[in-house]
């Protein structure tokens, strides 16, 4: 690869960073409007509506991401709001499916994205980079959408309640994950904001 090529490349990768009104941000925004829809047609016994506006949110969640990536759409504004969108899907449905025993995992949810935002912003503030999801953050994602799905459909298709075993099991399930997440990020920005601060302490004169 030649240097032009490469120059190309790079300028390639820098473009629309600043951007917010972007086709990937906007499907972010449907996703967040889309929250409201989800919750009124469970409640009012929609299932396959819910799961439907559901898995429409899911499908703009890949979509857009593939969009930034092929077309050098990605932004800074966009690596913020999808996880954001994400995030307010998954505690909004969450507290709608699971009995209010079940609290401790949307907690668990609320506290690790709260703590992971403060270490992002942190990190933002001292490096002036807006960092994207790791494997473990998407793995988690993808679980808790597969079992906000087969909650919302478990008694239209199997025809009876969701046994409380099954919802115990998966919330367990769900809980790891969330907090396999949660040390993963940790260790991940805390190593990120001692390098910043090394190497402030070497810029120093």
């Amino acid at each position: 690869m030649s240097e032009e090529e490469r120059a190309k490349i790079e300028k390639a990768q820098r473009a629309d960073t600043d951007r917010i009104f972007t086709l990937p941000n906007m499907l972010s925004f449907l996703r967040l409007l889309l929250i409201p829809f989800i919750i009124f047609l469970y409640e009012r016994g929609q299932y396959w509506g819910a799961f439907g506006v559901l898995f429409l949110s899911g499908v703009t969640d890949v979509v857009d991401g593939w969009i930034a990536r092929t077309f050098h759409l990605v932004s800074d504004f966009g690596k913020a709001i999808d996880p954001v969108a994400d995030k307010l899907t998954q505690i909004a449905v969450l507290l709608c499916l699971m009995p209010m025993k079940y609290w401790w995992v949307v907690g668990i949810l609320v506290f690790k994205e709260i703590s992971i935002g403060i270490l992002t912003l942190l990190a933002l503030h001292r490096t002036r980079k807006v960092y994207s999801a790791g494997w473990y953050g998407k793995l988690c994602t993808v679980v808790i959408y597969l079992s906000m799905g087969t909650l919302i459909l478990w008694e239209v298709v199997i025809g009876s309640p969701v046994p409380s075993l099954f919802v115990t099991i998966d919330a367990i399930v769900i809980a790891g994950l969330i907090l396999l997440s949660f040390v993963k990020y940790f260790l991940y920005f805390t190593r990120i904001l001692r390098d910043a601060r090394a190497n402030e302490t070497r810029e120093q004169p």
